[in-house]
């Protein structure tokens, strides 16, 4: 193969009709050149050059055929490292394997490499004088298939030819302000990936992603931004082809872990990072409803419904699932609006481009710049003195307090977990993490029970006496406040006795 180049590259989903007015857009001006791609994407049944983050394919194009390497690692949705050559068929050549870091991941396993699916495309690709920067604008409309299972493809993909990755973000915004352009942030081979194993409507959880220890303190925000942020698209990618509980849960929880991470690595920023923080907070707040009554109608309704059959509750549950149906056509309606994709595009702008990267101050610069093992140190135990000191009178704290320090635990979880296996005391960090997720379950049942009494009534709208009394009942069955309060109370002091791992 060729050696390796870098493609810096944005990818967006776009709507039905969008073809024409990208067209026609004059920011866009420039002769279309139009393919016809067939490509076609191999890796051994074990997955090996997936699992290491590299993608491997054959690519038809009417004046041959091309086999492509292409890398994707850490998150990294902007940058990829790319190996390239012209093949004689659609067959792989591995001759040509052998120049790549393929090679020794494919070692004596020739035989074992086959083809895993494949997609067909229409592509219409300009060059674009932008900003005195020279960009490559190809949309993509077909199909990625696997067997048959098919997935329909409709994507604009922004590359810089030459010039600074900025004019990237400023052509997108210039062509977003008439196009609904939504960031994608896997790629198509992760796409076809699920495809083939039938797991394209499977919710998106958060991957374990370990960062090297020399890795700098920004580059690992960065990374773990990126890695929060995609979680948040791909289950809005999901809930836009079909209602699924856990699809919206994972989103929301993509929303936290990105508002953790922005709020960890805090000492590295300066103030730009405050309209991203207001409008993942909008889009949290869309969505509340939403999983508040999936919670209760999972956790509360249904299992009294099913142990004891009462004709009361029939009007209940009937009203609770029409309240469930509003608050989901709440929620689409935000994933689906102008301000969601402006969302998901300035906050990856930000991660990308914003002046956090560049700020001048030397502390922040110092900080930036550090190996993220020393940072994450210091971060840590940052997070667990907040804790600890906010639980030393936990039993005389009142409601607020409680959930301030539920949101400290919370953040600290989320830190232990964006820092795993920095640190050399493997079996103490499991033990860290396996109480701070006991004393997380035991606050969120006194959120849930503090929900379904403060909240449920308005957002299921009980206004009806007997709806409303059955619904009480249904509340009362849950454990008692001073129940949940013990079993914090006894978890926080479990928690309290476990020796930091941090620290040698």
């Amino acid at each position: 193969m060729s050696g390796m180049t870098q493609e810096i590259e944005l990818k967006f989903r776009l709507g039905p009709g969008a073809a024409a007015r990208l067209a026609a857009h004059p920011a866009l001006a420039g002769e279309d050149s139009v393919q016809s791609l067939r490509s076609v994407y191999f890796d051994t049944p074990d997955q090996v050059l997936r699992r290491a983050g590299w993608g491997l394919r054959v690519r038809a194009t009417g004046r041959g055929f091309v086999q492509t390497l292409k890398g994707q690692t850490g998150g990294d949705v902007l940058n990829r490292a790319e190996w390239e050559t012209s093949v004689p068929s659609e067959a792989l050549d591995w001759k040509a394997l052998k120049a790549t870091p393929a090679a020794a991941l494919l070692k004596g396993r020739r035989r074992d490499l086959a083809p895993c699916f494949a997609s067909t495309v229409r592509r219409r690709t300009r060059l674009v004088a932008f900003d005195g920067a020279v960009i490559e604008a190809a949309y993509d409309e077909g199909e990625l298939s696997a067997g048959d299972r098919v997935e329909p493809l409709r994507e604009l993909e922004l590359e810089l030819k030459d010039g600074p990755p900025q004019t990237l973000f400023a052509l997108a915004r210039r062509l977003s302000a008439d196009i609904a352009l939504v960031p994608l942030f896997e790629s198509k081979a992760e796409r076809g990936w699920r495809l083939a194993e039938g797991l394209e409507r499977a919710p998106r959880t958060a991957l374990a992603d370990p960062l090297p220890r020399a890795l700098s303190a920004e580059a690992a925000l960065r990374r773990t931004a990126l890695a929060a942020l995609g979680q948040v698209s791909a289950n809005a990618e999901l809930l836009r082809r079909v209602r699924r509980p856990e699809a919206l849960h994972q989103l929301r929880v993509g929303l936290r872990r990105l508002r953790a991470a922005l709020s960890v690595f805090k000492p590295l920023l300066g103030q730009d990072a405050a309209p991203v923080v207001a409008e993942l907070k909008w889009l949290a707040h869309e969505t509340d409803a939403a999983r508040d009554l999936d919670v209760f109608i999972r956790d509360v309704f249904h299992p009294a419904a099913l142990e004891t059959p009462d004709p009361d509750l029939a009007p209940l549950g009937l009203r609770l699932l029409a309240a469930r149906s509003g608050a989901y056509r709440r929620a689409m309606a935000a994933i689906d609006s102008p301000r969601y994709a402006a969302l998901m595009f300035e906050a990856l702008a930000w991660i990308e481009t914003g002046a956090w990267r560049s700020d001048p101050d030397p502390v922040r610069t110092w900080r930036r710049q550090r190996p993220v093992a020393e940072f994450a140190a210091e971060a840590l135990q940052r997070l667990n003195r907040r804790v600890r000191r906010g639980g030393r009178r936990l039993d005389r704290l009142d409601a607020a307090g409680r959930h301030r320090l539920r949101i400290r635990v919370k953040r600290l979880r989320y830190a232990a977990e964006f820092f795993a296996g920095l640190f050399a005391h493997p079996r103490r960090e499991r033990r860290f993490l396996k109480s701070l997720e006991q004393v997380q379950d035991r606050f969120g049942a006194l959120n849930d029970l503090a929900v379904a009494r403060d909240r449920i009534p308005a957002e299921a709208r009980l206004t009806s006496p007997e709806i409303a009394f059955a619904a009480g009942r249904l509340v009362g069955r849950e454990q008692s406040a001073a129940v949940l309060h013990a079993a914090s109370s006894r978890a926080f002091a479990r928690l309290s006795r476990v020796r930091p791992y941090w620290r040698g």
